[in-house]
């Protein structure tokens, strides 16, 4: 059983928790749930942005959901919106830059 420590929280958009004992990352966003391993997760973070800038450059319209999202897992796909896109952008970066924090500050000397 995993006991998780919380990357990032937001009331409107959902969260991002780390199993504190295999590392996975679990990620609530809006009404789904889904889990990643770290490198997967890494992964995921730069697949987002990338969607993201492709649409962009196409011109979608923010509000509709016509992109399709095929990351949640090899079975399934998502049509989420460019504004959607944005926001799990916004929510996955956060905690990777608390993952990234985390880890600059477990290499500092212990003075």
């Amino acid at each position: 059983m995993c006991d998780f420590k919380t990357l990032h929280l937001d009331k409107n958009l959902g969260y991002v928790l780390q199993c504190i004992d295999c590392g996975n990352i679990t990620i609530g966003f809006k009404i789904i749930t889904f889990s990643r391993t770290l490198p997967e997760f890494y992964r995921m973070v730069k697949d987002v942005h990338d969607c993201h800038a492709y649409h962009s450059n196409l011109g979608a319209d923010p509000q509709t959901r016509s992109i399709p999202f095929w990351q949640l897992s090899e079975c399934s796909c998502m049509a989420m919106s460019l504004h959607e896109l944005h926001e799990l952008g916004e929510l996955l970066d956060l905690a990777h830059a608390r993952i990234m924090l985390e880890k600059l500050f477990s290499n500092l000397p212990d003075n």
